[in-house]
């Protein structure tokens, strides 16, 4: 299970201690069904966190305070978010303040924070928005991680699975309305799903027939008469003659 880590900077030393310990309660609290949370980096100034950035210790989530010091001259948490943008594309950046009002600041950056934090909001709405935040973070990091490694996620209850796209023999209907089926070299499930939104989260698989979306790759053996495709594990199924010219062709370009 992979740990995502988590830098905060705050410099108010009484508040830095008090949401560091309300992340800890939310990532106890998402670490049973999620991935692994863990606190790698605490930061009390810009100059602190921005010097450990720059030496390549990074997090992954960010939750930053807007002000980071009584002087408006000093550099600020959207300064620092700036800076972390420009190294991580894919990290996850919360913004802490007391001012609704500096969230503009960092619309107008065009920073794509995940969400902001009112640090005079009641403390069950904050811890609440802390583990929702954290899990929208996961998610997105998630898709990233996949989009990165061509991994394909699926769903059974609240368990996850990742199948390599390159493992994938086919995904195929189910009797059941909704309910698909996933082979792959090792790995056999079933999901909730719609084969259509499949076809689109992964172009690479072939559509040979209502029922079926099949990774070619991972075909041995067709037999055009009979319109069977033989997978490695001795597998069999069929397409329809409407597929017949689109098979013929990939192998063709093999």
């Amino acid at each position: 299970m992979k740990t995502y880590k988590i830098g905060i900077c705050e410099d108010d030393k009484s508040q830095n201690e008090h949401l560091t310990q309300m992340i800890k309660k939310s990532c106890m609290f998402l670490s049973d069904r999620h991935s692994n949370f863990e606190i790698n980096n605490n930061f009390y100034s810009y100059e602190e966190a921005s010097k450990v950035i720059n030496a390549g210790e990074l997090s992954d989530i960010y939750f930053l305070d807007i002000q980071l010091s009584d002087d408006l001259k000093d550099a600020n948490g959207i300064e620092l978010a700036n800076l972390i943008r420009k190294r991580q594309k894919d990290a996850q950046i919360i913004f802490v303040t007391t001012h609704d009002e500096l969230a503009l600041m960092t619309f107008e950056r065009q920073i794509e924070a995940l969400d902001y934090i009112v640090k005079n909001d009641e403390e069950d709405k904050i811890q609440s928005k802390i583990t929702r935040d954290l899990e929208k973070a996961w998610h997105k990091l998630e898709e990233a991680d996949e989009s990165k490694a061509n991994l394909f996620t699926y769903q059974v209850g609240t368990n996850f699975y990742r199948i390599n796209c390159n493992d994938i023999y086919y995904i195929s209907t189910t009797p059941f309305p909704h309910r698909l089926k996933v082979v792959a070299k090792n790995d056999i499930g079933e999901f909730t799903g719609d084969i259509k939104n499949i076809q689109t989260e992964i172009p690479s698989l072939i559509k040979v027939s209502q029922s079926y979306l099949v990774n070619m790759d991972n075909v041995v053996r067709v037999d055009l008469k009979k319109r069977i495709l033989i997978f490695p594990t001795d597998e069999k199924i069929q397409f329809a003659f409407s597929a017949k010219r689109k098979i013929k062709q990939f192998f063709n370009a093999k």
